[in-house]
């Protein structure tokens, strides 16, 4: 069984910058609206981003931030009021070992990018797949959601929060791009007056 969802892309530009909202909204059949939301939240260097809808979990994950989003650099995710472990290999050579592993209401799940692309990820569990993609550009811009098996909405609530975060470290290449982008910005904060 295999269903195909879409998200289309929305922002709130409005007041401050610093302010701005952006993310994804749709209908996922029978789960009904879901709506990621990023930066949700700022807490100085972090952003959180969450995601709310009719039937899903709301579900929020919090990290050190990476243009507009969280990364996975300190993540640290919560579903409904459960704060969730996350496990990664950092030094993984391959994309599977590199996935991002945690632990939800008793299931174990993998969150991986299934292509060197930044844009095709899956979270996986027993029995369930969930590949995610981005694609389009400016207002045209979409995420699909290909469920593949009998997903109820924690694992959609989990595959749509990952949407919103900056998982370019789950490929090697977007590890590298990654370390250099915070070595800039290290080196910035040394020189600036």
């Amino acid at each position: 069984m295999q269903q195909t969802y879409i998200l289309d892309r929305w922002e709130d530009r409005s007041g401050h910058r610093l302010t701005w909202k952006f993310g994804y909204r749709g209908t996922v059949g029978e789960f009904g609206r879901i709506e990621v939301v990023y930066p949700a939240r700022r807490h100085g260097d972090r952003h959180v981003t969450e995601v709310s809808g009719d039937t899903v979990p709301v579900t929020a994950f919090d990290g050190w931030a990476y243009g507009r989003k969280p990364s996975l650099h300190l993540g640290q995710l919560g579903v409904g009021t459960a704060g969730i472990r996350l496990k990664r290999n950092r030094w993984a050579q391959t994309r599977a070992g590199r996935a991002l592993r945690m632990q939800v209401a008793g299931r174990a799940y993998r969150y991986l990018a299934t292509s060197r692309r930044h844009r095709d990820r899956a979270l996986v569990r027993d029995g369930v797949e969930i590949r995610t993609s981005r694609h389009g550009r400016g207002a045209r811009k979409k995420a699909t959601l290909t469920v593949l098996g009998p997903a109820d909405a924690t694992d959609l609530a989990l595959a749509a929060v990952m949407i919103g975060v900056n998982t370019r470290n789950l490929t090697r290449g977007g590890a590298v791009r990654a370390f250099f982008g915070r070595s800039l910005d290290w080196l910035e904060i040394f020189h600036s007056p």
